[in-house]
Order: C-alpha cells, then sequence, then structure tokens
C-alpha cells in the first residue's frame, strides 16, 4: 500500500470510528489561541472528521487542525480511546495536500517534514503494519 493509499485508509477509518464529542478539543491547549471566535467543541471535531474523510471542514476544525502542536493532551481525553493525535497528524497531512488534495492551509518549506511524519507514523503502527507500508 503506497503513502497516499495509507494515509487515506487509516483517515477514513479513524474519522469512521470518531463521534466528534469534542472532548479532544475541550482538552487541547490551542482553542484559546486560534485567531476564530470560540466554537463549540463538538463543532470543531466535527470540521476535523470533515478533513479526515476529505469533506469540507468548517473553519473551526481547519484552524483546529493546522494549529496543532501535539501536546498529546487530546488523547487521554478522548472516550473512544481514539490515538487523535494520530488523527490530527493525518489531518495536518491532508490539509498540506500530501494526498494530492489541493492544500488548505500554507505549507512551509521544511525538507524534514516527510522523514519526521515517517518516524511519528510508525511510532502508532505494529511491527506488521510497518512492513506493510510500502
Amino acid at each position: 500500500m503506497k503513502h497516499a493509499e495509507r494515509i487515506l485508509a487509516e483517515s477514513a477509518r479513524l474519522a469512521t470510528a470518531c463521534t466528534a464529542c469534542g472532548e479532544c478539543v475541550k482538552a487541547c491547549p490551542m482553542p484559546a489561541w486560534l485567531p476564530l471566535p470560540p466554537a463549540m467543541p463538538e463543532a470543531t471535531a466535527q470540521g476535523m472528521r470533515a478533513v479526515l474523510l476529505g469533506e469540507e471542514p468548517n473553519a473551526e476544525g481547519l484552524a483546529f487542525v493546522a494549529a496543532c502542536t501535539r501536546s498529546g493532551s487530546c488523547n487521554a481525553a478522548c472516550p473512544e480511546k481514539l490515538d487523535v493525535a494520530f488523527m490530527l497528524r493525518l489531518a495536518t497531512m491532508r490539509v498540506r495536500g500530501a494526498v494530492g488534495e489541493a492544500p488548505r492551509v500554507p505549507v512551509k518549506d521544511d525538507k524534514g517534514w516527510v522523514s519526521r511524519v515517517k518516524a511519528f507514523a510508525r511510532m502508532t503502527m505494529t511491527e506488521q503494519e510497518q512492513r506493510e507500508w510500502t
């Protein structure tokens, strides 16, 4: 499975499992710093899910994805026990155009970005998944 296919498959799997309850948004330190009026946490989480599903996200969800600092506060807050930090990483890749979609947020000229993404992805995969990820 190619990288883009893996990103799409994992995005869909996690978005389907997510209930968009907003607990991850409530636990995150970043929403207070976003340049938007405060939104309901559920609406923000729904925007993140929309990114993962390749749908048009709301402004709050898009800002939430772009602002992620990978604090990990979201993971402990998720009642579904999802790896929300990984979901946000996948969403970040998608909004930056990693699977051929038009970028929705500015993309920095960061030559080390791909290697860091691969390293992060491998930390969340089993050994079998790593062998299958080509």
